[in-house]
């Protein structure tokens, strides 16, 4: 049986956006010095976000302090879930530029959720790193495990920057980098 390790954290960075499941709102990104993070959201967060939205308010680049649980599973990995957020100011150490996602960088999704994994989705993820670290490729591609993209019977799903590919075959996957990379 595989254990996991609740903590608390507290983040400060730059709201990269949202993302929904169904019509509510689901996750939210946040880009924090070179990292950047989904954080599943609670309901109080939720009409945080709702309520910035509606006022515009919050904008991409604004300043926010996130609060909640990490979970670190030795199975599926790191989890955020937020439970709090508020408007923050910028850390002194910061830059004053906000600097926007995928703006000079390849970004690769590959799902990991149990259809595409059976069908060469951990195969997949596993030569990607590969040819990224090989080609010395890790400042202009970032890498991404994710959960089910909704089309599990033809996986494993990849999406390199907004092209969305099916079936990929782990052999493959150097020419696919190739296409994006160097194109």
């Amino acid at each position: 049986m595989g254990s996991s390790k609740k903590t608390s954290f507290c983040l400060v960075g730059q709201f990269l956006g949202y993302e929904l499941k169904g019509h509510e709102i689901h996750r939210v990104h946040l880009r924090c010095g070179q990292e950047e993070y989904s954080l599943k959201v609670n309901s109080d967060v939720r009409s945080f976000l709702v309520r910035a939205y509606l006022e515009k308010k919050l904008k991409a680049g604004d300043w926010l302090e996130v609060v909640g649980v990490k979970k670190d599973c030795a199975k599926k990995g790191i989890k955020f879930k937020a439970h709090s957020l508020s408007y923050a100011k910028r850390p002194k150490d910061c830059p004053k530029t906000f600097v926007s996602p995928s703006t000079s960088t390849t970004r690769v999704l590959v799902c990991q959720k149990s259809s595409c994994c059976k069908r060469g989705g951990k195969a997949v993820m596993k030569q990607l790193q590969k040819v990224v670290g090989d080609r010395h490729l890790d400042g202009q591609v970032s890498i991404k495990g994710t959960g089910c993209m909704g089309k599990c019977s033809k996986g494993p799903v990849m999406v390199i920057d907004k092209t969305h590919y099916r079936q990929v075959d782990a052999g493959k996957v150097s020419r696919l980098i190739d296409n994006h990379v160097n194109a």
